[in-house]
């Protein structure tokens, strides 16, 4: 074969020249296809994640509404009924609610779950069975965690079961594929389950050494005592429980309820505060309370302060945020400052022997008639203040009379007084007296048989109304805060039940509400015959007549006021207060 010149020679892997035009022409040809199959797999895979994606969307939407519906697990622990929900949530807490008192939450796990442990009632006689009985908390000890848990368990169960039957129904009924629906409502209990197992893995009672408040309970330090610095292991755990339904089993047991027929409608809620002695912590818990039982008004019987400087006025402005009507009488401590400045609050009013009207209820007062902190005299000025106080109460009973006597129907309902260890002059004048000072607290009904119910608060400013936190340094124990609702009847304006508030003080942990209901007969009103106006306490020409010196039906003051006003009021020694405010 001879080889042409010019031409190279052809290599035997290529194709011929033929050959090569026709691949030529076929890639033309198929290329286009090629792009729609490739167009064709990209819109198909575009199809697939859209599917996956609006699935799943439906799927978690079902399963939250599942989850919403799922009802809490009611429970008995002791003589407690509690309901038990498990809900998801990235807060991760255990929360205990205790109505109307608030509540108690723990970061206990860290599985995005959150416990709700909510008490529905409260068995009063399994309750005071459990304190009287000898093996009681032996007996939540061994049965409260386990019941505790069950409950939880079931929950949670029922938590799964509502989560896949939503996720499933969400998906059926939006893509009308079985298949699809029945992976959707499995992978439901497969995420509720791994959550419920990761909280049950990650719980760690030790958390119960770091609790947050809410409520009521937020001025207290806890309700049960967990401040003994050790390491918590189960049976620690167990202890806690139980010791737990035991502080809120006393919490419930005789504010249970209402008299019969009586209810938040038809009663008028007065909470009864006293010497407060400068402590901030006592607003936060009218405030707490208030919000909690809607209080319709604060009576407060004095030493709001302890020695009337400024500095301890100016914190008295807090009196002025407090959305409840306040009415105050001075105690010893206070001074004309502290007077003038709560005068000053909008919704605060000063009674100084006169009858006013606050929350349909007519309540007369009068001031403490002596101001510790001007005296420099010795024992002596102390018992001349003792009558003092006793010419007060006089003063204040003859304008209760004049007041009665003028408004037949409407006569007063209760009276208000700092200092009650000079009571005669009010004996038979009023169904009610309201009294502090003694940093102690008392009730004593139908008092000497005139008819009179006396009750007397304790401190509501605590450790701070008995020196501070020195008595605590000392080993002593520290006062606890206390108040006292009072429930009146709206119709008969009678007291008709009460609540004792004791809240541990500076170091402690405890808070209580304790209900007494009065009973249902009311003594009749008798003036002692030795209960007569001292002579020469009240001069004839500064007595008060029936009627006279009542300027409207709210307000009712007496011409010529006896006791002298706040700058001149006898002055008694500092720090010779008996041991009281």
């Amino acid at each position: 074969m001879t080889r042409h010149e010019g031409h190279p020679p052809q290599d035997a892997t290529d194709p011929p020249e033929g050959d090569a035009a026709e691949s030529d022409d076929a890639t033309a040809q198929d290329s286009p296809t090629r792009h729609r199959q490739l167009r064709r797999r990209l819109r198909q895979r575009r199809q697939r994640l859209l599917h996956l994606t609006t699935t799943t969307v439906v799927a978690v939407l079902g399963a939250i509404v599942g989850l919403l519906l799922v009802p809490a697990t009611t429970v008995e622990v002791g003589p407690l009924t509690a309901s038990v929900h498990l809900r998801p949530s990235l807060s991760s807490q255990t929360v205990l609610l205790l109505p109307p008192v608030g509540q108690v939450a723990f970061d206990s796990h860290t599985a995005p779950v959150r416990i709700e442990a909510r008490v529905k009632s409260v068995d009063v006689e399994k309750a005071e069975a459990l304190f009287y009985a000898d093996s009681g908390f032996a007996e939540l000890q061994r049965t409260a965690p386990e019941t505790l848990a069950t409950a939880a368990a079931k929950n949670a169960a029922l938590n799964a079961l509502f989560a896949a039957a939503g996720a499933g129904l969400a998906v059926g009924l939006t893509f009308r594929r079985v298949r699809r629906a029945l992976l959707a409502g499995g992978s439901a209990v497969a995420v509720v389950g791994a959550s419920v197992a990761a909280t049950s893995v990650t719980f760690s009672p030790a958390s119960l050494e770091q609790p947050k408040f809410e409520g009521l309970l937020s001025q207290a330090a806890y309700i049960a005592d967990l401040g003994h610095g050790t390491v918590i292991d189960y049976q620690g755990y167990r202890d806690t429980l139980a010791e737990f339904v035991g502080q809120v089993s006393a919490l419930y047991i005789a504010a249970d309820s209402l008299p019969v027929g009586l209810d938040q409608e038809n009663v008028i809620t007065v909470l009864h505060v006293s010497d407060i002695h400068d402590n901030p912590q006592a607003y936060d818990v009218i405030d707490q309370l208030h919000t909690q039982f809607a209080i319709d008004a604060v009576v407060d019987t004095g030493d709001i302060v302890s020695w009337g400087t400024p500095l301890e006025t100016e914190l008295l402005r807090r009196i002025g945020t407090l959305d409840v009507p306040y009415v105050y009488v001075s105690g010893n401590h206070d001074g004309a400052s502290a007077a003038a400045m709560i005068e000053a609050q909008p919704n605060a009013t000063v009674v100084d022997n006169e009858v006013v009207e606050v929350a349909g209820l007519r309540i007369a007062g009068i001031g403490d008639p002596r101001f510790a902190a001007d005296d420099d005299s010795d024992a002596g000025g102390w018992r001349e203040g003792d009558a003092a106080v006793s010419a007060s109460a006089f003063q204040l009973g003859d304008t209760i009379e004049a007041y009665d006597a003028a408004h037949p129907e409407k006569p007063v309902d209760f009276a208000m007084i700092h200092d009650p260890t000079q009571p005669e002059g009010l004996l038979g004048r009023t169904p009610l007296v309201l009294s502090g000072h003694m940093h102690t607290s008392e009730v004593e009904l139908d008092r000497e048989g005139s008819g009179t119910d006396w009750m007397i608060v304790g401190s509501t400013g605590g450790a701070l109304a008995s020196g501070g936190i020195a008595p605590v340094l000392k080993g002593e124990d520290p006062l606890d805060l206390t108040a006292r609702m009072l429930y009146f009847d709206e119709d008969t304006r009678r007291l008709v039940a009460y609540d004792d508030i004791v809240m541990g003080g500076l170091g402690l942990v405890s808070v209580s509400i304790e209900r007494t209901q009065m009973p249902e007969e009311v003594p009749e009103l008798e003036v002692p015959e030795e209960a007569e106006t001292p002579e020469g306490t009240i001069p004839p020409e500064q007595e008060v007549e029936p009627g006279e010196g009542l300027p409207d039906e709210d307000r009712v003051t007496p011409t010529d006021p006896v006791s002298p006003p706040p700058e001149t009021r006898e002055p008694v020694p500092a720090g010779s207060d008996g041991g009281v405010g």
